[in-house]
């Protein structure tokens, strides 16, 4: 029985395009669900609460404008692995918040599908089309000027 060789050739910009595209489309959902908590925000700080969360109103605003911001780093690519990372955690605490502890199977499977998208940035990081990349490359020309 013959050994198969078998290599997997990957275009490294097609990988960069790849994962540039799964930040933004990531990133924008992230955007709509801030936007949702921030356009419902008298709901949004009942739940808040309701559920028992200490100083509710600073609380689930600085989720709110937290997620927020994970969003636009994310799209930007700036502190990729770390922004993925949070905005999980942050999303999962925003739908806590939004949904008063009463999960849905919709939202469950909404933030199943967010952490597998965030999973090749987390595991790979942001790829060429970021300002991380941009940034190594500069810091990596300063270190090798003569």
């Amino acid at each position: 029985m013959s050994k198969l060789d078998l290599h997997c050739n990957i275009d490294e910009d097609i990988f960069s395009l790849t994962l540039f595209l799964t930040r933004l489309l990531t990133g924008l959902v992230l955007l709509y669900v801030t936007l949702g908590c921030l356009l419902f925000y008298r709901e949004f700080l009942y739940n808040a609460t309701a559920i028992g969360l200490p100083l509710p109103v600073p609380a689930g605003l600085s989720l709110a404008v937290g997620e927020l911001f994970l969003a636009l780093l994310l799209m930007l690519g700036w502190f990729t692995r770390p922004a993925a990372l949070l905005s999980v955690l942050c999303t999962a605490a925003l739908a806590v918040v939004f949904f008063a502890a009463d999960f849905n199977k919709l939202y469950v499977a909404l933030l199943v599908l967010l952490i597998t998208a965030l999973l090749p940035v987390v595991m790979l990081g942001p790829g060429k089309i970021s300002l991380d990349y941009k940034h190594a490359v500069r810091r990596a020309k300063k270190t090798f000027r003569g």
